[in-house]
């Protein structure tokens, strides 16, 4: 039996990743006041921001998709399109 592949983002699922990550670090140069050069591109705090984001938006019942591959403890996997 060969083992199974493990799926991976297609390329609009990146896509639709690259655009929030972006979007989101304009939010905070903005917020902040700051230029790319006075606030380097760092995943960490975009991707706190992101989840900070997505839970206020989810109090007001609005989704977003920030599509992902979720892989559960026995390492089956699936994509999941919305948190």
């Amino acid at each position: 039996m060969e083992p199974k592949k493990e799926l991976e983002l297609t390329d609009d699922m990146i896509e639709r990743n690259d655009d929030i990550d972006n979007a989101v670090y304009a939010c905070i140069l903005a917020l902040a006041e700051k230029t790319d050069d006075e606030f380097p591109w760092s995943m960490e705090i975009i991707g706190d921001v992101t989840e900070a984001i997505k839970e206020a938006l989810s109090r007001h019942n609005l989704k977003v998709r920030h599509p992902a591959v979720v892989t559960k403890p026995n390492g089956s996997q699936h994509y999941e399109e919305y948190d």
